[in-house]
């Protein structure tokens, strides 16, 4: 591909189109796939949070002064309850790791035409755990290191790189079946960058504009069908992604 503006604008349109010619009817069964992850998902979190504050409601400080075994079964209670906070939430992560492995596994395979194998999805839960697990922790880390006021503009970084590396990532392991594929995607997403931050842009700003109109939105009617919007969104920009991911990747 030629350096000039010209071919380059040609190119990205002609990767554009290609994706767009590859939906097809499957588009839906992913948007289902998607809304039962993040349906499944959100019961999740709020069946655990539901169990921490049921837990949490149990504790009864004494209201006098109290005797030192009834302060050494106090000590113990919480510390019983650290510890079930901590192994819980470990349980849920692992939980929507495999949820996730499962139907995003299915979503990406239908997405760059993959044999879905239970090998392929064995492999890339084993993939998830990796990758996943690294993005859990930088969250984890952030949460603690940057202070309170300037967290959510980390959050938001932090999204931005994880579906930036995300999808290069995904689409490389659907196509070789590799672990490997992680180590593959994250240096091609930064070798190649001056050759994704375009597309980006453009999906970040369509993303944008949905935002907007979504925040003018009023009725319970409404929402359910922007997250519909959403979601098929979603399923559009990942055979765009994916597309994107496999010309730039075949690109010398």
């Amino acid at each position: 591909m030629k350096k000039n503006k010209s071919n380059f604008l040609e190119w990205n349109i002609g990767i554009l189109a290609a994706a767009f010619r590859k939906i097809d009817l499957g588009i839906l069964l992913i948007i289902a796939l998607d809304s039962l992850f993040y349906v499944l998902s959100g019961y999740l979190v709020m069946f655990w949070f539901q169990r921490i504050q049921s837990k949490a409601a149990l504790f009864a400080l004494p209201q006098t002064a109290a005797s030192l075994q009834v302060i050494d079964k106090l000590a113990a209670d919480v510390r019983n309850f650290y510890y079930f906070i901590i192994f819980s939430f470990v349980l849920v992560l692992l939980l929507i790791i495999f949820l996730a492995s499962i139907a995003k596994g299915l979503i990406w395979a239908k997405t760059t035409g993959a044999k879905i194998s239970l090998g392929l999805i064995s492999k890339f839960l084993a993939l998830n755990l990796i990758w996943m697990g690294l993005w859990f922790a930088l969250i984890f880390i952030v949460s603690i290191v940057v202070e309170p006021g300037s967290i959510f503009f980390f959050m938001i970084a932090a999204g931005i790189l994880d579906i930036y590396f995300t999808n290069t990532v995904y689409t490389i392991f659907m196509k070789t079946g590799k672990i490997s594929s992680m180590l593959k995607g994250m240096k091609l997403s930064i070798t190649k960058i001056h050759l994704f931050v375009a597309p980006y842009a453009l999906v970040l700003a369509v993303l944008y504009a949905l935002l907007a109109a979504n925040s003018y939105l009023q009725s319970a009617y409404s929402k359910i069908a922007m997250a519909a919007v959403f979601l098929a969104y979603a399923a559009a920009v990942r055979y765009y992604t994916s597309t994107l991911v496999l010309e730039v990747s075949a690109l010398k």
